[in-house]
């Protein structure tokens, strides 16, 4: 069975990957927002995708991007701010939603499709 892509599918499916390394980042800094010294990390990925989109290459766009915040530190050192990360979560948490929405309704009009030529 050959898989059936485009550059949407294949945008939806970086995406979610991307969106998934950021909510792991996310939950990683929330874990460790008490622990002495930790400095916490953001994914980047939306430039990535952006410019692979503009340029229809998406299967050379590169993974997301972790890098530290460079937020300020507390006393113990830590940089995790527990408010930032419970928007960002958020933030995160609908764009998911978002592309399991948009891979359904790419996947409805394939099947609509294939009906009509059945």
């Amino acid at each position: 069975m050959v898989p059936i892509s485009d550059q949407t599918m294949a945008a939806i499916e970086y995406a979610m990957h991307a969106l998934n390394t950021r909510a792991e980042t996310i939950a990683n800094n929330v874990a460790n927002s008490e622990v002495p010294g930790f400095r916490a990390s953001r994914v980047s990925f939306e430039d990535q995708l952006l410019r692979a989109l503009n340029g229809d290459r998406m299967e050379r766009v590169a993974g997301p991007e972790i890098a530290g915040t460079g937020d300020p530190v507390d006393a113990i050192g830590n940089n995790v701010n527990i408010e930032n990360e419970v928007v960002e979560m958020m933030e995160t948490n609908l764009l998911q939603q978002a592309m399991v929405e948009a891979f359904n309704f790419k996947t409805g009009l394939m099947r609509s499709a294939i009906g009509r030529t059945s």
